[in-house]
């Protein structure tokens, strides 16, 4: 039997991924505060999000169970869905990665009865290691998700800000100057909701594969285009609640109707 290991993403030769805790310089409530606030550094890569249907989400008949924990086999079926493919199994590392922090892991075997282990980073939902996913949970993961989508599968690295504690809101704009979009959503339930919004510098330093670049295939549409597309549309008006003070400037903490968001910037 191999083991495959996910603790090591393979993306790590191309651009490299850490957990940053800051360094920046302190700013006053315009976006630019430091990030002794802890944020997030992850890098995209994400082609498509395999087994996220129009009509079904990421439901159980991709072998993937919100009310049971991912470790468990009613959580992830190892005999179908997402653990029998290729690209399905890109997809939960990716999940793993969002929902789980550095020192949880899960271990899974495919139909073959090859073993794969995948080791958490963000920890936007570590309780979904052994408990069910809620909805806020879903709607964490989902814009973690999201987020991390390069529809080219180019990788590139992201500064993730959120709400989500343990996450926060500080920014590192030395090496993340361009606030790219945000994410919100919930790609778990039928049929899937998945939006975004442009964030005010989503035409600077366009990366291909992402917001700003013409996308071919994304999993998520704006639904702002009526009042303009971005998060905070030019006449003022907001399409999405902005962070509390002194976080302002540095992403958002609703759109719509969800609570949860992510919102990314980019260098």
């Amino acid at each position: 039997m191999r083991t495959f290991r996910h603790g090591q993403w393979p993306i790590l030769a191309a651009c490299g991924f850490l957990i940053a805790t800051g360094c920046g310089a302190p700013g006053e409530g315009d976006g630019s505060e430091s990030v002794n606030e802890a944020a997030v550094a992850s890098t995209n890569g994400l082609s498509s999000i395999n087994g996220l249907s129009s009509i079904n989400g990421l439901s159980s008949i991709n072998g993937l169970s919100s009310i049971n924990g991912l470790s468990s086999i009613n959580g992830l079926s190892p005999t179908k869905g997402l653990m029998t493919t290729t690209g399905g199994r890109m997809t939960v590392s990716y999940l793993v990665r969002c929902a789980l922090t550095a020192d949880q892991h899960i271990t899974k075997k495919d139909q073959n009865g090859n073993s794969y282990t995948y080791t958490g980073e963000l920890g936007f939902a570590p309780e979904w290691e052994s408990g069910a996913c809620d909805t806020a949970c879903q709607e964490y993961v989902s814009a973690c998700m999201m987020a991390h989508v390069n529809t080219t599968g180019q990788h590139v690295p992201l500064w993730l800000v959120s709400d989500k504690p343990g996450i926060g809101f500080g920014l590192d704009k030395t090496k993340y100057p361009h606030q790219e979009g945000s994410f919100y959503g919930n790609i778990f339930v039928s049929p899937p909701k998945a939006f975004y919004c442009d964030g005010k510098d989503f035409a600077i330093g366009v990366v291909a594969g992402r917001i700003g670049s013409n996308q071919v295939g994304a999993p998520y549409v704006n639904n702002w285009t009526w009042n303009g597309s971005t998060c905070k549309s030019p006449n003022g008006w907001q399409n999405c609640t902005p962070a509390d003070n002194p976080y302002s400037g540095s992403g958002f903490k609703a759109c719509s109707s969800f609570n949860h968001i992510v919102t990314v910037w980019r260098n």
